[in-house]
């Protein structure tokens, strides 16, 4: 059987914000919760997103709920790959460092450098990698990554954000 109820019910929430959150309704949650309907793999995917576990986790395969990095680990990478003036070991990211491409980022994000860097500020200007799709598979894969192959996934993610770089990528993806 599924764990679609039990997580919803540790996690506090009703059927109806599942729903909403996964664009479906309410009485469909509750025929995937009780088994009388499956959900296709896309809404698997959607259901486990939301609620921050993997697949095989909600379906009942697997006993491990989240067996990828957590957010606020990756959040710790981004701020060890800063302060440390991390630079990539393949050599392929031009600028000097990790420290260098995040402040050129937030140069032209235009967004002030505070005195103190720490977690919220990164929590603040920097929850947009998360919408990277190799920054989300860090969240629910199986795979172990060491951490510089981690901040290399980061500094790229960052670097591709830059606004040229931005909407030379997104012409691309709307062609």
């Amino acid at each position: 059987m599924n764990r679609i109820k039990e997580v919803r019910k540790k996690k506090g929430l009703s059927l109806q914000q599942v729903a909403d959150a996964v664009g479906v309704g309410n009485n469909t949650i509750s025929r995937y919760e009780t088994g009388k309907r499956e959900p296709k793999l896309e809404t698997w995917q959607a259901l486990a997103n939301f609620f921050d576990v993997t697949v095989p986790y909600l379906q009942g395969i697997d006993d491990k709920p989240n067996t990828g990095y957590s957010k606020d680990y990756i959040y710790k990478q981004l701020d060890d790959a800063y302060k440390e003036k991390w630079k990539d070991p393949t050599g392929q990211i031009m600028g000097g460092g990790f420290d260098k491409t995040v402040d050129a980022y937030l140069k032209q994000a235009k967004i002030k450098k505070p005195s103190k860097i720490d977690e919220t500020f990164w929590k603040t200007n920097f929850n947009f990698l998360f919408d990277n799709p190799n920054i989300k598979r860090l969240l629910t894969t199986k795979d172990k990554y060491n951490d510089d192959d981690i901040k290399l996934l980061l500094e790229y993610t960052i670097f591709l954000n830059f606004t040229t770089m931005k909407q030379i990528i997104d012409y691309y993806n709307n062609k």
